[in-house]
């Protein structure tokens, strides 16, 4: 078998992906043998996620601080509430990871009980864990970036 993107080579394993043969050269490009066209996609599902988890974070950051804002006169108050608001989704998705199969069988009250202890322990993690997500969403967009380029320009 020949490499899908230089032909006068022979394939020395192929992508993960899609199966197409990938000569030493391509092989070692990434991590992981990944043909170019797999590598794009994977690129623009992760851009797609930091892209709406962005959306996210700054429509819940504007609600917020309209709500705290309407609440209060001071901007720094609206900021803060903002803040508070933004990271709640962030804190809800690190308490799914521990979130237990106990939970499943919970009444409706407990369902209720439930909801409302998580979303108040989410907006507290969440303030912790925000300003790490903002970071790690500002360097995946990077990344992808440079990724992209990379890959045009060995291409």
């Amino acid at each position: 078998m020949k490499c899908y993107k230089h032909y006068a080579m022979d394939a020395v394993s192929s992508c993960v992906d899609c199966g197409k043969g990938l000569c030493p050269d391509c092989t070692n490009r990434f991590t992981v043998p990944t043909c170019d066209s797999c590598i794009l996609v994977h690129a623009n599902e992760t851009r797609a996620l930091f892209v709406r988890n962005t959306v996210l974070m700054v429509v819940l950051f504007i609600a917020g601080f309209i709500f705290n804002r309407s609440a209060s006169e001071s901007i720094v108050v609206g900021i803060l509430g903002g803040y508070f608001f933004a990271g709640i989704p962030w804190g809800w998705s690190m308490l799914s990871r521990l979130t237990s199969e106990f939970f499943l069988f919970l009444s409706i009250p407990g369902w209720l009980v439930y909801f409302m202890i998580k979303l108040f322990l989410s907006s507290i993690i969440g303030m912790f864990v925000t300003p790490f997500k903002i970071y790690q969403v500002v360097k995946g967009l990077k990344d992808v970036k440079d990724l992209e380029e990379y890959t045009k320009k060995t291409g």
